[in-house]
């Protein structure tokens, strides 16, 4: 599936889930962490070795201690369709 159609398919998934009362979880590997001036962007890979990242801040709400090679549960707002996709999330959980 390309790029595109993986973005279109991630957001109808959360609006789906949204309508139904649940969040949308997604687990990602994060490769590479970023220090920004409010908090840290994430680069991320899904299962299907497809690319992403996502911001994490106190001011958004989102901000977990997280590692290089750390495995996070995120639960997503918005699916951004750039190269990679950003993720907005609500919250990353870092899994053990």
């Amino acid at each position: 599936m390309n790029r595109m159609g993986k973005g279109i398919l991630i957001g109808l998934f959360c609006l789906v889930l949204s309508c139904g009362g649940q969040e949308a979880n997604d687990f990602f590997t994060v490769t590479k962490i970023e220090a920004g001036k409010d908090g840290k962007t994430l680069f991320l890979l899904d299962g299907e070795g497809d690319e992403f990242t996502t911001v994490i801040s106190i001011p958004n709400g989102n901000y977990a201690e997280v590692n290089v090679g750390d495995k996070v549960k995120l639960d997503v707002a918005e699916v951004l369709d750039t190269n990679p996709m950003i993720l907005i999330t609500r919250s990353v959980v870092v899994l053990k």
